[in-house]
Formats: structure tokens, C-alpha cells, sequence
């Protein structure tokens, strides 16, 4: 079923549930939230950090940290594409998105519509690379500065999708 973009930017305001678990032996599940819209599971996102960080200033270290989205429903990439930019231009002025576009739309380029259990993870690594995968594959990589803070934001910042979700994911 796709889901016209402003149900998707409506849906993807609204939280509900959390939990907890490990991934490997550097990032473990620090927290977890599933997001609902009318009675519908979209999206279960859990993030995994080191045991140690502060997740209240993740978004501000060079720590590894990695969000991952899996689905529970089909969404078309376009609707996920506009809803992203709808958060950034929120978040971000244009003079700050601007020298990122090119990385941004090359990271949108990467995205395919999902299916219910398909899962996109976002992790930013040690040196600040952003990596995207796709049912555990790897579809995008980059080293530019600041854009695996500025798209994890999305989720993890200030004025992003859900004020519900960021306190969940980062408490």
C-alpha cells in the first residue's frame, strides 16, 4: 500500500513503544520505538551506540552510531525522499543544506520503495562517514563533513520527524 506524502510526513509524526538488544561487539541496541499511525506499525527504529555514550549529545561526537528503520508497511521512495526534505529544510537553513544537496541527492538516488520487513540503516562511523544500508548491503557511502549529522538528524535532532521518537531513541 503507498502512502500519499503528507499521510507519510503526518504518519511519521507520530510515536508510540520502546525496548532493547545488541548488534555487534562496538554498537549495541541502546533503544528502540515503534511508530504508529492510525493503528498501523509504519516502522520499528532502534538505535545502537556505543554502551558508554551520551545519547542526549550523539548527533555532537565523532562516536559510531547507527539508526536503523525497519519496515512494517510498503512506502514509496518518493514519499520518503519528500518527507526527509520536508525535516531538513525545517531543521537546516538553506545556506547550511546547500553545499550538502549534491551528497543529499546522491544518498536520494540510493533509496528504493520498501516493503513490509525491509529495513534502511543509517551509521555514521568513527571518522564521520555516513553509510546506508539496504537489507544489510551496503548502497551509499560518504566521507563529506557533517552529512551523517545532518541526515541522522532527521531522526535525532532537534525539530525533526517526532519529538516522541528523538526523546525515545536518545534516552
Amino acid at each position: 500500500m503507498s502512502l500519499p506524502s503528507t499521510l507519510l510526513t503526518a504518519l511519521l509524526l507520530l510515536t508510540s513503544t520502546t525496548a532493547a538488544a545488541t548488534i555487534d561487539a562496538s554498537l549495541t541496541t541502546r533503544n528502540q520505538h515503534l511508530v504508529r499511525y492510525l493503528f498501523m506499525d509504519i516502522y520499528t527504529a532502534t538505535l545502537y551506540a556505543q554502551s558508554d555514550s551520551n545519547l542526549t549529545d550523539v548527533l555532537d561526537t565523532q562516536q559510531p552510531v547507527r539508526l536503523s528503520l525497519q519496515y512494517h508497511r510498503s512506502i514509496d521512495r518518493e514519499d520518503m525522499i519528500k518527507a526527509a526534505g520536508v525535516i531538513l529544510e525545517r531543521q537546516h537553513p538553506a545556506s547550511q543544506l546547500a553545499p550538502l544537496q549534491a551528497d543529499i541527492d546522491q544518498l536520494h538516488s540510493h533509496f528504493t520503495d520498501v516493503s513490509e520487513g525491509d529495513t534502511y540503516s543509517l551509521t555514521r562511523t568513527a571518522e564521520g562517514e555516513l553509510q546506508l544500508h539496504y537489507n544489510d548491503q551496503l548502497s551509499f557511502r560518504s566521507k563529506t563533513p557533517g552529512l551523517a549529522e545532518i541526515y541522522l538528524g532527521i531522526w535525532l535532532g532537534q525539530d525533526g520527524l517526532s519529538d516522541d521518537l528523538r526523546s525515545a531513541l536518545l534516552r
